[in-house]
């Protein structure tokens, strides 16, 4: 058994699955988040404010029967700003200039260097957990050097602070800390022939997992990934593409016997090959088919550290009318994890959006997928964490948003979000009353309603 502070430790393996995402719904789409814009010299300027109260029925992703004293349910109030920066859009850009076609002219036309920035901020008060009210935050920065030309350089970098809890409530005093930054840097040098039959695109990025509390340090780590993509468009619109991707994983310190789970540096492969392309004016399709491998060093053979299989992509695109667009497909990867060092998914997925008479939108998401991951131990040990050596979830996410927007700039706006997690793996922790089994499963529901001003 493991000590008390495991209760939460170990939920920590929610962190896996990047669907669970907090952010608005139109904080992730450009197009939600720009209105008419103000014009500064060469420049665009694109300021908002959103306010929504929101419900989320299982704050800190309590199984359902667990004791009432874990389980927790809340009203939520969320005030949100962003503003965006940008070199000017084509659009703009013609604004009382000559038009000119060809590839020619729109390449003569285009600036040296352009850019896009931005960010926004959401402060958050729980009405059911006073002591959880903190404040979100998130940079973003895109660089582009000679864009549309033969060479070009590409820099982004992204900074993000969280503070939704990912795990259950603990008994712990002070309350834990579920405060996480992430840090994504990326570089990639480009190379197109005249008219981009041929693109090659090679990439470096850098990603750095931080959490705020000491007690989820075991999981400060750094990803480094080198990414090769080539396309090749054989037919007006159909190319032959490859990808391949080799991370680097260093945890900035090694496990020690108090933490609640091994964690190990490894490396990991995926090469895809496959075609993205056009059936008919509407329907348009993408296919990718490889191999992806995950090597974890270890000095134990009685239990399964690697990874290898094949890995993959089939999407449907049917752009039903200009203002309405239907994509289905499935996904089958693999990637790094803080429980069992890897995690493997078979996910199927379908996307839905449609724009009313340029005023209502509607959108909505759905996904049913299979994780399984790798042998997870108690650091040093061949003793498993749970009920089992290794672990095996059905998750389901569905999600619906809809706007109505009254201008240009003012819509109010709703979001219905369910996360549903399936297992029989449970894990082996500790309260303050004896043996406590945590069956690793949840149902949460987060409703939200609000209004916001975006221009």
């Amino acid at each position: 058994m493991r000590p008390l502070c495991s209760c939460a430790l170990l939920g920590v393996a929610l962190l896996l699955l990047p669907s669970v995402v907090h952010a608005q719904a139109w904080l992730s789409d450009r197009s939600l988040t720009e209105g008419p814009g103000f014009r500064l010299g060469d420049f665009e300027l694109h300021p908002g404010l959103g306010v929504e109260l929101g419900y989320d029925s299982n704050l800190y992703y309590t199984q359902n029967g667990a004791p009432p004293s874990l389980y927790r349910d809340s009203a939520i109030l969320r005030a949100t700003a962003h503003v965006q920066v940008s070199s000017r859009g084509t659009q703009r850009a013609q604004e009382g200039e000559a038009h000119t076609t060809g590839a020619q002219g729109l390449e003569s036309r285009s600036p040296p260097v352009t850019f896009r920035g931005g960010l926004n901020g959401s402060f958050y008060h729980f009405f059911n957990a006073t002591d959880r009210t903190n404040m979100e935050a998130n940079a973003q920065l895109a660089l582009s050097i000679l864009p549309g030309r033969t060479f070009s350089i590409d820099f982004s970098e992204q900074f993000g602070r969280s503070i939704r809890p990912f795990t259950e409530q603990t008994l712990m005093t002070p309350a834990l800390s579920y405060g996480r930054l992430t840090n994504d840097a990326s570089a990639s040098f480009n190379f197109q022939t005249s008219g981009g039959v041929l693109q090659v695109k090679l990439m470096y990025a850098l990603h750095l997992d931080f959490f705020e509390s000491s007690a989820f340090e075991y999981g400060n780590r750094m990803l480094h990934t080198i990414s090769l993509r080539e396309s090749f468009r054989f037919l007006p619109q159909t190319a032959l593409i490859h990808e391949t991707n080799v991370g680097l994983i260093d945890y900035l310190r090694s496990a020690t016997t108090t933490d609640p789970v091994q964690t190990s540096d490894g490396v990991t492969v995926t090469s895809r090959v496959g075609l993205n392309g056009a059936i008919t004016n509407e329907i348009s399709f993408l296919g990718l088919v490889g191999y992806g491998a995950g090597f974890f060093p270890s000095t134990r053979t009685d239990y399964v550290m690697n990874f290898e299989s094949i890995v993959g992509q089939a999407e449907l695109r049917w752009q039903i009318t200009p203002s309405i667009r239907l994509a289905g497909g499935y996904d089958r990867n693999f990637q790094a994890s803080f429980i069992g060092n890897f995690y493997r998914v078979d996910r199927g997925y379908l996307n839905y959006q449609m724009m009313l008479f340029g005023s209502f939108l509607v959108g909505a998401t759905i996904s049913l997928g299979y994780y399984e991951f790798g042998a997870a131990v108690i650091p040093g040990t061949t003793t498993p964490i749970g009920n089992s050596l290794y672990r095996g979830d059905f998750r389901f996410e569905g999600n619906l948003f809809a706007e109505y927007r009254f201008t240009d700039w003012l819509g109010v706006n709703g979001t219905f979000t369910y996360n549903g997690n399936f297992t029989d793996y449970s894990y082996n922790v500790m309260t303050t009353t004896g043996p406590f089994v945590d069956p690793a499963q949840y149902n949460k529901v987060q409703l939200w309603l609000g209004v916001r001003v975006f221009y």
